[in-house]
This record gives C-alpha cells, structure tokens and sequence, in this order.
C-alpha cells in the first residue's frame, strides 16, 4: 500500500547523498522498531553541524560552501524525502555525531 515510484525514489536520495557528501564508508540497515520498519543510511562523513542538521530537510536549502559546490544541485532532495515518507505516515530523521550521520527512515 506504497507508492513505490515515490517511495524508491526516497529511498534512493538518501544513498545518493551519502555517496555524493558523506565520507568513505557507508552502510544501510533495516529493522523493525514496533511496528515500524526502519532503513537506515549512514556515513562517517561528519560534516553536519547541529545548526544545518535543524535545517538539512528544508525546501532548497544547501550546506554553505562559500561559492563552490563540486556537486550541482537545488536543494529538494532531503525536502522530498521527508515528504514522500510523511506521505506514508512514516517519519525520516537525521542524527549526527562526531564522524557519523545517520539517516532514518520509519514507515508503517
């Protein structure tokens, strides 16, 4: 009872952005947490600040790097993430820590 279009496509945006702004190592897992199943993305990037975590989900907001961004992008991709999987009645959250960042996604 998914959208699988969406719901891949999601999914699929929160590797990318591991591959493309996370560090060398990145794993994915799945659990399921009462009731809900869980994939998770995570990366030993660390880059996130807590101020940018707060903001990571909004529509065309990007990371600050000055005038260089050495990947192209508008800045919707986390912000359709999160909406496609609310749409789902899931919830997606990132979690940051010195060398890691994690992101959850939890559906029904």
């Amino acid at each position: 009872m998914a959208d699988k279009f969406h719901l891949e496509n999601a999914i699929s945006n929160l590797i990318d952005n591991a591959l493309k702004y996370g560090g060398n190592e990145i794993s994915l897992s799945y659990q399921n947490l009462d009731g809900f199943h869980c994939f998770s993305v995570t990366d030993n990037g660390g880059k996130l600040s807590k101020a940018q975590a707060k903001r990571i989900f909004d529509k065309f907001y990007r990371i600050p790097q000055g005038n260089v961004h050495n990947v192209k992008g508008f800045g919707i991709g986390l912000y359709y993430s999160k909406k496609v999987i609310e749409k789902h009645n899931g919830k997606l959250e990132v979690s940051i820590a010195k060398n890691l960042t994690k992101f959850q996604a939890c559906l029904p």
